[in-house]
């Protein structure tokens, strides 16, 4: 009778702990919502601060770009006056190198010169255009200290000879009128003076800056630029053979190939 007794009471004890913990149970799910929402609401608080700290950080940023740009606004004017005298000073330091180089192209890079002048004068010039054009004569000037470049000019000493000797008579050897140019003797031009800016006497050609040479057009004559007296010089009659081919070459009417230089060497003292 006591055991059975004391099975019903651990039955009754275990069914009010039952129904203690379903309570218990019940009142957490109860609670879970409002736990949920009160996390939910505190992760907005934060990420709040997070983005207003990110825009405080970038309102800070804009501010120091603001303050630059106004810097640099007030700088304008001595910014603009600075590159103006970087280029007159480039263009002072062209100038120098052209006169005292070979004098090939000479009348060619002047006038390249001239124009950056022009514009240099010009207020209404802007000062990137100015520094990329005095940069261009600059690159211009430095290829032409590693390049071999032939171009028709006059006689270096007797200059328009062969116009003269064709304005005398065009069948004369010393005139020597190329088949284009008899054409247009031929067609609407009236005279040899119509066509007097196609007839020069020769060719000249400048090796870098190492040498500088005259050639006839019918090869008969040659002078090299002579840097120790500033005058033209005779070419000997070997060199006249080496300047025939170095024409050809750097006028694109033969395939590359190796030449020499006239150079004269000074005698060791």
């Amino acid at each position: 009778m006591k055991i059975t007794n004391a099975r019903i009471a651990l039955c009754v004890t275990l069914l009010a702990t039952a129904q203690m913990g379903m309570a218990g149970l019940a009142h957490a799910q109860d609670a879970d919502p409002k736990a949920l929402e009160f996390a939910a609401v505190l992760d907005q608080i934060q990420n709040v601060k997070v983005a207003t700290a990110q825009r405080e950080v970038m309102l800070a940023s804009q501010n120091s770009t603001i303050e630059n740009l106004k810097q640099q606004i007030v700088t304008v004017p001595e910014t603009k006056e600075s590159v103006r005298g970087i280029v007159t000073r480039m263009t002072a330091e062209i100038e120098k190198i052209i006169e005292s180089d070979l004098p090939f192209r000479k009348e060619e890079r002047f006038a390249r010169l001239d124009t950056l002048r022009t514009k240099l004068a010009d207020p209404a010039s802007s000062d990137a255009d100015l520094f990329r054009r005095a940069l261009t004569i600059y690159d211009v000037e430095a290829n032409y200290g590693y390049s071999i470049s032939a171009y028709t000019g006059d006689h270096p000493l007797k200059p328009g000879r062969r116009l003269a000797a064709c304005q005398e008579n065009v069948e004369s050897s010393t005139c020597n009128l190329s088949n284009d140019q008899k054409k247009l003797l031929e067609g609407n031009v009236n005279s040899v003076d119509d066509i007097s800016d196609t007839i020069k006497d020769g060719n000249y050609v400048h090796f870098g800056r190492m040498s500088f040479i005259y050639l006839d057009l019918d090869s008969r004559e040659g002078f090299r630029w002579s840097k120790e007296t500033n005058a033209w010089e005779p070419l000997p009659s070997g060199d006249i053979i080496n300047a025939r081919k170095a024409v050809r070459i750097a006028r694109g009417e033969s395939a590359p190939g190796v030449v020499t230089a006239p150079i004269k060497m000074q005698a060791a003292q």
